[in-house]
């Protein structure tokens, strides 16, 4: 089992977006133990100081093409800034730029976390079984969260610009969970891009038969190499998911039931030169759901971010 380890979590992260470069990552800075061990997930994360919220808000915004835009909130390394939203009216699809569009393999490495409540300790944060990212499937593009190193598709129609959620969920969570859970994931973009179903193979996944996704909030944007500080042109988009996870209970023929709300906070940027590669970073805000007995002590804002870093060829 890997010793909990301190990591440095979103510096270069949630910068990224403005092009701010990222400190080297320490070789042991894996956290989450995904070993058959009996250490439980939430109780290794608990010995974890994670980084210095100091650390992340010292770096000097870069600039963007909008100083209120997603782009420039992210750069701002604050995690304050990824509150939750709410809107009444459903988004529609996200449209990715021309220079992400084609077929990519996607490897993903895990960077570590952070808690950023001021009102919860983490203690408490950390005993919250319900917080997305605490149980293998709780976060679906991300089924095992602390797992080092993940490589799955994804595929951006070059006329569209829509993503096929088919391939890169069930992909990344075969790839996160080590063997092929994914029995069907239905999603159609044009007829309702705010919900995905993805059916597991049954009784083979402990947490998940079935889960579903709606989409509350996207947005996106795309800052221009003249722009940013790094000269690379840059794509930041955002999701904010309720997932409503279905699985085995221990009461024999009543199904298991957990929802649970988080965002996805995507920087990719291109590469100089290389049209083939391209490199970004995720950061994954967990919210707490409103019958969590800790809501009204953060209603809005993350309880948890998980970060990972990005790199995608072109396949």
């Amino acid at each position: 089992m890997r010793a909990p380890i301190a990591p440095t979590l979103l510096c270069g992260c949630i910068g990224a977006a403005a092009g701010l470069s990222a400190p080297a990552r320490p070789a042991n800075a894996g956290l989450l133990d995904t070993s058959q061990s009996q250490v439980s997930r939430r109780d290794v994360m608990a010995a974890g100081a994670g980084a210095s919220l100091a650390a992340i808000a010292s770096a000097s915004p870069a600039s963007a093409a909008s100083t209120s835009g997603l782009a420039s909130r992210l750069s701002q390394r604050d995690p304050t800034q990824l509150k939750n939203s709410v809107f009444n009216i459903p988004p529609g699809p996200q449209v990715y730029p021309d220079f992400m569009r084609g077929e990519w393999g996607v490897t993903m490495k895990y960077r570590g976390f952070l808690f950023p409540s001021q009102s919860i300790p983490k203690e408490k944060v950390v005993a919250d079984v319900g917080i997305p990212g605490f149980q293998k499937v709780s976060i679906a593009q991300v089924g095992d969260v602390g797992r080092e190193v993940a490589n799955y598709r994804m595929s951006i129609d070059p006329k569209s610009g829509l993503d096929d959620r088919k391939v890169s969920l069930s992909t990344s969570i075969n790839a996160h969970l080590g063997y092929d859970a994914v029995r069907e994931v239905l999603y159609d973009a044009k007829d309702n891009p705010n919900r995905v179903s993805i059916d597991f193979v049954p009784n083979r996944t402990r947490n998940a038969n079935r889960v579903e996704l709606f989409c509350n909030a996207r947005e996106s944007e795309l800052v221009d190499a003249s722009a940013s500080a790094s000269g690379q042109t840059v794509f930041v988009c955002s999701e904010y998911i309720r997932q409503v996870t279905f699985g085995l209970s221990q009461e024999f023929g009543v199904a298991r039931q957990v929802s649970g709300n988080y965002a996805h906070f995507w920087t990719w940027r291109s590469s100089e030169g290389d049209p083939s590669t391209i490199t970004g970073n995720l950061l994954t805000a967990a919210y707490l759901d409103a019958q969590d007995p800790l809501f009204f002590e953060e209603p809005s804002r993350p309880v948890v971010v998980y970060s990972h870093d990005l790199v995608a060829k072109r396949s």
